[in-house]
């Protein structure tokens, strides 16, 4: 599956709250099982 991820902070650029950790391991996760992850 493809999947892309659009946020305004993501670890380890910028990070101001919780959205940036789930920005910055999700994608990960996703990509580990085989799917494929843009994140803008």
């Amino acid at each position: 599956m493809k999947i892309a991820f659009v946020a305004s902070e993501g670890v380890p650029f910028s990070k101001t709250g919780g959205l940036a950790d789930v920005v910055g391991a999700l994608p990960k996760a996703l990509a580990a099982i085989g799917h494929e992850v843009e994140v803008f």
